[in-house]
């Protein structure tokens, strides 16, 4: 990291820490943001890809760009974001989770890209980022809680 991004790291942890963000809890959003970041990538270029030279339409394409860029963030959530966990169920059950969760946030990115699109005439491109944007929050809080819940004795 350069100058620049080691103070800005450090006042946004400083900023989360105060507002009672756990130190892991923050590790673990941060790194979730990063494949979140390589899930835009292949998500907008497969979306790209599939409009621009397979000729799909957006209301095709979104779907397929959507899934793909699903199993790309599963698993390199599972073997890097949230690694440390000792969660309550096994792989595929965290799949069939991860799926149900990160389906949900995609159908609210296929449906503001739908809406920004085809209703108000945003570029299609920055529709389908806007949606990722707003499904990734979604992702994010809905994983952590119930796909990579940490395992708690009974008592």
């Amino acid at each position: 990291m350069n100058l620049r991004e080691t103070i800005f790291y450090r006042w946004f942890t400083g900023m989360m820490l105060r507002f009672g963000v756990q130190t892991e809890k923050l590790e673990e959003f941060l790194k979730f943001a990063i494949v979140g970041g390589s899930g835009v990538i292949v998500n907008m270029g497969c979306f790209f890809l599939i409009t621009r030279y397979a000729g799909l339409k957006i209301e095709y394409a979104s779907p397929i760009a959507i899934e793909i860029s699903i199993l790309t963030n599963f698993f390199l959530n599972n073997i890097w974001t949230f690694r440390k966990r000792n969660t309550k169920v096994g792989l595929a059950s965290r799949i069939l989770r991860y799926h149900l969760v990160t389906g949900l946030a995609g159908l609210v990115n296929y449906g503001i890209l739908l809406l920004l699109a085809k209703m108000f005439g945003v570029h299609d491109l920055i529709a389908n980022l806007i949606g990722i944007i707003v499904g990734t929050f979604i992702n994010f809080f809905l994983n952590s809680l119930w796909t990579w819940r940490i395992k708690t004795d009974d008592l």
